[in-house]
């Protein structure tokens, strides 16, 4: 399963909000540090604000901080509001429909995936990984 372009730089934002302690981080900062289109970076913005995970300042010292902290935030919930009508695959255009069994496997697939994702809270998916180190 690959998620979008629009849930892969709303992690980004997230993750990197919550690694600064919340914010504020400015937008335009963010996509140049990130190499992301600023446009694309700023519509995920505005849907992660209608959501209730950002907020947005206006003004010199601006930019956007989290709404909630981040122990609160799960993955699973961003990625549901962020994959809109998120399924594995199409089976309602399919011609095998009513006759395939794929349909109920994928969806409790899917189910699984996102249970993952749903005991992952933002605070986890932050942490940076400790190096290995070799015996």
């Amino acid at each position: 399963m690959q998620l979008t372009q629009h849930t892969d730089y709303g992690l980004r934002l997230l993750i990197v909000l919550t690694r600064m302690g919340g914010g504020p981080i400015a937008l335009p900062e963010f996509s140049a540090e990130q190499r992301l289109s600023y446009h694309h970076v700023a519509k995920v913005a505005q849907a992660l604000v209608r959501e209730g995970f950002i907020k947005s300042r206006r003004g010199r010292s601006g930019g956007v901080e989290l709404a909630r902290a981040p122990e609160e935030i799960s993955v699973g919930e961003v990625v549901r509001v962020l994959e809109r009508g998120m399924q594995l695959a199409d089976c309602a255009n399919c011609a095998l429909m009513g006759d395939c069994n794929t349909s109920p496997l994928l969806a409790e697939a899917l189910a699984a995936f996102l249970a993952v994702l749903d005991r992952t809270t933002l605070a986890e998916a932050a942490r940076r990984r400790l190096p290995v180190l070799s015996a």
